[in-house]
C-alpha cells in the first residue's frame, strides 16, 4: 500500500489483516464483557456492589487515560505512520494483561478485590493504548464512504470470530476443569486468548502501510493546547455527538443481556449447559448477518440499516422477557433475532464513525482522526464501567447472592435486567437516528469542502 492516498481502495491484505486486529481486540473485550463480572463474584467471591464499582472506577481512569492517548497518537510522526508503532510495541504488553485479570492474588496478603481493581486498571490502560490507533487507522486507510462500509465488515467479521472464540472456549475450558477448578480454567482461557490477541495484532501490524503523510503534524502547537482542543472539536460535530451517545447506549443497555447469560442459566433455567450456544449464537449471526447489514447500507444508508437493526432487536428482547423460563426454544429463538438486529450496530458504529472525522475537518479545518475515535473508545469503555456498576447495583437491589438459589423476586429481576434494560436501549437508539444527517451525500460534500481548501492552500502557497 505503499504510496496510497487515503482516498484509494484499501488493498485485501490490509482489510484482511485490519478484520485479525480486531479479532484479538474482541477476544479480549468480549471475555471481559461476558466473564469477568461473573469471575469477580463467583470465582472470587467479591460482592456484586464491589464488582461493579471496580469497573466504575476504571472508567474514571479512562477519562483520564483516553484523551492523553488520543492526543499523543495524533501528534505521532515515524517513518512507520501515525498508529501503527502503538500496535506494534503495545501488542505484548496488552496481551499479558488479559491473564492477569482471570487471576487471584493467591498467597500475597492482598485483598481479592484490591487485586481485580489493579489488574482491571491495567487491562484497560494498555487497552487504550493499543486500540485508539488501531481504532483510528480505519478514517486514515480511506475517504471512500462505500469503501469504509467494507471495512468496516471485514472488522466485524473479525471480530466475530474473536467473539465466537472466546464465548467457545470459555465454557468448554471451564466445564472441562470442574466445578472446584474455575480459578485455573478462565486463567487458562485468558493465557490462550492472549497468544492469540498478540498474534493477531503483529499480522495487522504487518499487512498494511498508512498512507503517505501530508500533515506535517502539531508542530510547534504545545501538547496541553493539543488536549484542550478534544472536548471543542466534539462539541463542533454534532454526528460526532449522536453516534458518541449510539455506541453509549447501546453498551450500556444492550451490554445487559450478553453479561446476565451465565446467570440466567446457571439460576433461573437451571441449564448451564446451554450457556454455549447462547453465547455462541450471537457471534455466529454477527459473521453471517455482516454482509447484509453492508448491504442495506449501500443500498439505503447507514441510519436505516442501524435502526431496522434496533428493531428487530427490541421485537427479540420484549419476546425474551415474555417467555417462560422453561420455554427453551422460545428463548433460542429471542436471542436470534436479538443477536441478528444487534449485529447491526457492530457493524454500522464502526461504519458511521469515520464518516464523522470529515465533518469535523470540513467544520474546523483540523482533522483529529484519533481523537475522534478516542472519543469512540473511551464511549466503549465508559458504557462496559457503567454498565457494570448498574449490574452489580440491581443484582444486589434484586437479592441476588452467588452460588445459592435465588428467590422468584430475584429470578424476575434478573431477567428484567437481561431484557427490559436492552428493549429501553433500542428504542432510545431508533430516537436519537431521527436527528442524525449525515448520510452519503452529505459525506461527499464535507470531502469536496476538504480537497477545494487544500486546493486554494496549495495555490495560495505556489
Amino acid at each position: 500500500m505503499s504510496g496510497n492516498t487515503a482516498s484509494t481502495k484499501v488493498p485485501l491484505r490490509s482489510k484482511v489483516g485490519f478484520g485479525l486486529g480486531d479479532f484479538g481486540f474482541v477476544l479480549i473485550w468480549q471475555g471481559t464483557a461476558m466473564f469477568l463480572m461473573y469471575f469477580y463474584t463467583d470465582v472470587l467471591g467479591i460482592g456484586p456492589l464491589i464488582a461493579g464499582a471496580i469497573y466504575l472506577t476504571a472508567m474514571v481512569w479512562d477519562a483520564i487515560t483516553d484523551p492523553i492517548m488520543a492526543t499523543l497518537a495524533d501528534r505521532t510522526r515515524t517513518r512507520m505512520g501515525r498508529y501503527r508503532p502503538w500496535i506494534l510495541y503495545g501488542a505484548l504488553p496488552f496481551a499479558l494483561s488479559y491473564p492477569l485479570a482471570f487471576s487471584s492474588p493467591g498467597n500475597l496478603p492482598i485483598e481479592p478485590w484490591v487485586w481485580a481493581l489493579g489488574t482491571h486498571v491495567l487491562l484497560r490502560t494498555t487497552y487504550t493504548i493499543v486500540s485508539m490507533p488501531f481504532n483510528s487507522l480505519q478514517a486514515r486507510l480511506t475517504q471512500d464512504a462505500d469503501e469504509r462500509s467494507v471495512l468496516a465488515g471485514f472488522r466485524m467479521v473479525g471480530a466475530a470470530s474473536g467473539g465466537l472464540a472466546i464465548v467457545f472456549l470459555t465454557p468448554v475450558i471451564v466445564g472441562a476443569f470442574g466445578p472446584n477448578r474455575e480459578l485455573e480454567a478462565y486463567f487458562t482461557v485468558a493465557c490462550i486468548a492472549g497468544v492469540l490477541t498478540l498474534a493477531g495484532l503483529l499480522f495487522c501490524f504487518f499487512s498494511m502501510r498508512e498512507p503517505e503523510e501530508t500533515d506535517a503534524g502539531p508542530g510547534k502547537v504545545p501538547f496541553l493546547s493539543d488536549l484542550g482542543s478534544v472536548l471543542p472539536m466534539f462539541l463542533k460535530n454534532p454526528p460526532l455527538i449522536r453516534v458518541f451517545a449510539i455506541i453509549v447506549i447501546g453498551s450500556i443497555c444492550l451490554g445487559m443481556f450478553g453479561k446476565n447469560v451465565l446467570y440466567h442459566f446457571k439460576y433461573d433455567m437451571q441449564r448451564p449447559d446451554l450457556v454455549t450456544p447462547a453465547l455462541v449464537l450471537p457471534a455466529i449471526l454477527l459473521i453471517l448477518t455482516t454482509p447484509f447489514w453492508v448491504w442495506v447500507s449501500k443500498v439505503r444508508s447507514k441510519r436505516d440499516a442501524l435502526g431496522l437493526g434496533s428493531a428487530i432487536a427490541l421485537v427479540g428482547y420484549l419476546v425474551f422477557f415474555l417467555n417462560p423460563s422453561q420455554n427453551v426454544p422460545v428463548a433460542m429463538a429471542a436471542i436470534l433475532a436479538t443477536g441478528i438486529g444487534g449485529s447491526a450496530l457492530a457493524v454500522m458504529f464502526w461504519a458511521m464513525l469515520p464518516d464523522t472525522v470529515e465533518y469535523g475537518e470540513a467544520v474546523t479545518g483540523i482533522r483529529a482522526e484519533a481523537k475522534t475515535f478516542g472519543f469512540a473508545t473511551f464511549a466503549q469503555k465508559a458504557a462496559v464501567g457503567i454498565n457494570a456498576a448498574l449490574l452489580g447495583l440491581l443484582l444486589q437491589v434484586s437479592g441476588f447472592e452467588a452460588n445459592a438459589v435465588q428467590s422468584e423476586g430475584t429470578l424476575l429481576g434478573m431477567k428484567a435486567i437481561m431484557a427490559l434494560v436492552p428493549g429501553a436501549g433500542c428504542v432510545a437508539i431508533l430516537v436519537i437516528l431521527r436527528g442524525y444527517k449525515l448520510d452519503r451525500s452529505m459525506h461527499a460534500t464535507m470531502v469536496d469542502r476538504i480537497n477545494d481548501r487544500k486546493a486554494a492552500q496549495i495555490g495560495a502557497g505556489s
